[in-house]
């Protein structure tokens, strides 16, 4: 193995410990709604503010956030950004308000959003045309792992203490790792670091146009979705607390566990839309069969198509955007489009939330199905043309 490629592989071992507490925060909340509508009680809009308000900080500050690399060190800016998340998810969860809890829960959540623009760009750049379906999927695996171990927390921890508790453990796994990724970073800041950059603003074609519709309508979907699985199951399934918590942990390890299988596939077919856009089809039939079925036997295996082409799918697809950036536009592009996807997307939870009180959640259900098949459409429009091809590095 070269020094190059070692370097490349440490990177990316690094990002993959950061990206999973970074998404385990998001994944850790879902699963204790139920709880916290207990403590609180809380209405079905209620939690979906509390979701939504989270998520919604975090998203719309991506595009600001991917131009700190002009003025900051990439190491302060990503380890920064996962501190303050975490510290702030801690505060929150001494909460003795549903006011203090959706307000400090708001500020913390402005933490995620330097994470995934520049990460992504930094491992864009490392892993050549040939390997970044592998690179990313392996990053998003970890982002998935996360996503595994935060619901099974959860589901462990319910059964002697109350909803604060896996909260605060994730702050302290969370303020543990960015002091680690400080570290690190700092070591690696020459290579990481944009050389010769200009400020541009975001680059725009008309394929990336309709790439960024598709995967905002996606993303409202699968938010909708996610954050309302565990009620879905309590309220409709006749699942205890615990028992939605541990398979809304199963259908993210699915997804974690087939992710590099999808993104090798891409790669050795040389295309990454058909198998994006069949996932997306197959997550929309997946969401009208728990919307509809009710029998335990056929909804596990619904639950696990939809972790794999739900949650393990979703951020494979952003590698048929990214190859369609040039390199040296990236971080303003993908800061910009995360932006927009994850902003729109963190509406939804307040959206399913109201709606659900008035035409009930199975029902909201069949529309993001719905919701889904639309994005399937719109993104076989999309043309598949990589800009450049870079060295291979893994």
């Amino acid at each position: 193995m070269t020094p190059q490629k070692k370097k490349s592989l440490l990177v990316l071992i690094m990002f993959m410990v950061a990206h999973a507490v970074n998404d385990g925060f998001g994944w850790i909340i879902p699963p204790l709604l139920p709880a916290i509508r207990e403590y609180f009680n809380l209405s079905y809009t209620e939690m979906g503010a509390f979701y939504t308000l989270y998520r919604f900080t975090g998203s719309v500050f991506q595009a600001p956030a991917s131009y700190l690399v002009y003025l900051a060190p990439i190491s302060l800016i990503l380890a920064g950004g996962l501190l303050w998340s975490s510290i702030g998810m801690c505060l929150a969860s001494m909460s003795s308000s549903y006011g203090m809890l959706l307000g400090v829960s708001a500020i913390s959540g402005l933490g995620r959003s330097t994470y995934h623009p520049l990460a992504v760009t930094i491992l864009s750049r490392l892993f050549g045309r040939e390997s970044f379906g592998r690179a990313l999927a392996l990053h998003l695996s970890a982002s998935g792992a996360g996503m595994v171990i935060a619901p099974f927390l959860v589901g462990l921890l319910l059964t002697r203490f109350n909803w604060r508790l896996p909260i605060q453990v994730w702050s302290i796994l969370g303020i543990m790792t960015g002091l680690s990724l400080l570290s690190f970073l700092r070591s690696q800041r020459q290579d990481l670091q944009p050389k010769t950059k200009t400020l541009r603003w975001p680059f725009f074609s008309h394929s990336v146009g309709i790439y960024l519709l598709a995967a905002s309508i996606w993303g409202v979907s699968q938010s909708g979705l996610m954050a309302f699985i565990p009620l879905f199951l309590v309220d409709h399934r006749r699942f205890s607390k615990q028992a939605a918590a541990a398979t809304y942990g199963i259908m993210a390890f699915s997804g974690t566990v087939c992710r590099p299988f999808l993104g090798a596939l891409t790669d050795r077919m040389g295309r990454r839309k058909p198998v994006i856009v069949g996932g997306f089809i197959v997550a929309s039939i997946s969401i009208l069969g728990m919307a509809t079925i009710d029998n335990l036997l056929m909804l596990y295996p619904i639950i696990v198509l939809l972790g794999v082409f739900g949650s393990g799918h979703g951020g494979l697809a952003d590698t048929l955007l990214i190859e369609m950036i040039p390199s040296q536009r990236r971080e303003e592009t993908l800061g910009f489009y995360y932006t927009m996807r994850m902003g729109i997307a963190s509406l939804a939870p307040i959206t399913v939330g109201w709606a659900s009180e008035r035409i009930n959640l199975p029902n909201c259900f069949l529309g993001l199905a719905l919701v889904a098949g639309l994005s399937a459409l719109l993104l076989s429009l999309t043309k598949e043309r990589p800009i450049e091809q870079e060295s291979e590095n893994f």
